[in-house]
């Protein structure tokens, strides 16, 4: 699953096959059970007006069908912003998505604007939106506290015992199917590429330029695969593997969470005043053990759910992810460590809420979950977080909640992704960062495949996606504008350090 900026992600998270309306655009008819459905009408242009929340940002709205098969079944309102262009000759439009799954654009877009490149900055109009379900969307609520979900331990208490969060998880996926029996089945990958398209022509575009982290490079597959012809230029920075399985992208995620907490340790050991003392891996071990033995108390204003080793390991992907962070990592382990749990679930919190504060798990699952073709039960899940615990023992057992732990109770998926393999020869510029904990550099080997004419631009860093963590790298800025502007991509094997 694929985690952004102050969220996660995801697992951002993808897990596809997209249907079958191959390049058909959403004003044309569907066929559903031997049945012509008529299309519902095309989108009228956006209206933009001043956000009231950020008068240099503007908003508006495009309709979409709920269901594409049954359009007459009803519409819902997505909501987009827009970044007006800085040069006063823009050359297009590029669409952009953060990331999550579950977290709002419109509400990352301002605070990501000053990331871009300057070049691009002045030749786009940079235009983002609340995926559906999301945000200002149609926000999918099924009461699911946040906390009860990062405070679910990762590890069996033994062999053949289920993934521990497996009764949080059946709970959360009951809920939603009684609160939003309508909505719930609808909130996918595919569904939003097709309310992508209607973006594309309510702005009236061609074709869209396109940048995505993290979840967004899903979203940006699955988008080509159903519109190959609407593609002009597209970034995936940050790449999910969106053909592998859930199991296999907790598999490929635990070293590389691993490794980048061990590197989080070098980096805090070669400072004097490293709140983890001498040893910080020595520090964590015995803090994570505590916790597994005996959670701290709840935080309190309204957050019953005791702070546990689940804490922890959410925490620290989120840390090892964002970096930049408002709670100091390493104190809030330390603090943990002293007996006051509450620094450390804050910091869990940041990747289960979005900026506004509203909580992301229920529509984070409901995307991952919805687009997966295999949902491992309860016991699987916890033989494979057993197994990376083995491997991997500081963080492994981690993976398998964070990628698949939210669907061992979910329906199975209307349409999941399982198998995209796009047609359209166009180059496509996919990112990965050699020491990504969420995305590992794998998945966009992987990604850059599935595309004819896909190539791979390895930035060799720290961090979540290159955007959020190496913006100012000159020669990933040069290599990006240089493919956004002129369509040129890099050569192959590059690399940036």
């Amino acid at each position: 699953m694929g985690l952004t900026v102050l969220v996660l992600l995801g697992a951002g998270c993808g897990r596809a096959s997209t249907g079958s309306t191959g390049s058909t655009g959403s004003s044309s008819p569907s066929a559903t059970s031997g049945k012509v459905v008529p299309a519902a009408p095309p989108p009228a242009p956006v209206v933009w007006s001043t956000c009231a929340s950020d008068a240099t940002i503007q908003c508006g709205t495009v309709s979409v069908p709920i269901d594409y098969r049954h359009p007459a079944d009803g519409m819902l309102a997505v909501a987009v912003t827009r970044a007006v262009a800085l040069g006063s000759d823009p050359i297009g439009t590029l669409l952009f998505n953060p990331g999550g799954p579950g977290e709002s654009g419109n509400q990352i877009l301002p605070v990501l604007l000053g990331l871009f490149p300057a070049a691009i900055r002045q030749s786009f109009n940079i235009v983002s939106f609340d995926p559906r379900g999301t945000g200002s969307s149609n926000p999918l609520r099924c009461g699911t506290p946040p906390s009860a979900l990062t405070s679910v331990r990762s590890v069996p208490t033994g062999p053949g015992r289920p993934l521990p969060g497996t009764t949080a998880f059946t709970a959360m996926a009951r809920a939603c199917e009684t609160r939003a029996p309508a909505l719930v089945p609808f909130i996918d990958s595919t569904e939003t590429a097709r309310d992508m398209d209607r973006i594309r022509e309510a702005l009236g575009l061609d074709r869209i330029s396109y940048y995505g982290l993290s979840y967004g490079t899903v979203l940006g597959a699955a988008y080509a695969d159903l519109f190959p012809g609407r593609v002009a230029t597209m970034v995936l920075d940050g790449a999910v593997d969106v053909n592998a399985t859930l199991a296999r992208q907790a598999v490929q995620e635990a070293p590389a969470a691993e490794r980048s907490l061990e590197h989080l340790f070098a980096q805090c050991s070669a400072q004097s005043d490293c709140p983890l003392g001498s040893d910080p891996k020595a520090t964590f071990t015995t803090v994570s053990a505590s916790l597994t033995r005996r959670p701290l108390p709840a935080p309190g204003h309204g957050d019953p759910y005791p702070v546990t080793v689940g804490d922890l390991d959410t925490a620290t992907l989120f840390a090892l992810s964002v970096p930049s962070s408002t709670t100091p990592y390493e104190a809030a382990v330390a603090a943990a460590g002293q007996g006051n749990g509450a620094p450390l679930r804050a910091l869990a919190l940041e990747l289960a809420t979005d900026i506004d504060g509203s909580p992301l798990v229920d529509p984070l699952w409901a995307i991952t979950c919805n687009d997966a073709a295999d949902h491992p039960g309860p016991v699987a899940a916890g033989t494979l977080a057993r197994s990376l615990d083995r491997r991997y023992p500081l963080l492994g057992a981690y993976s398998a909640t964070y990628s698949l732990g939210g669907c061992v109770s979910w329906p199975a998926a209307r349409q999941p992704i399982a198998d995209l393999h796009p047609d359209e020869p166009r180059p496509v510029l996919v990112i990965g960062n050699t020491g990504d904990p969420n995305t590992p550099i794998i998945g966009g080997a992987h990604l850059a495949g599935i595309f004819p004419d896909g190539r791979l631009l390895t930035w060799q860093g720290w961090g979540h996606t290159w955007l959020l963590s190496g913006p100012d790298d000159p020669c990933m800025q040069r290599s990006v504008t240089a493919y956004l502007t002129g369509g040129t991509l890099p050569h192959p094997g590059a690399v940036c350090s």
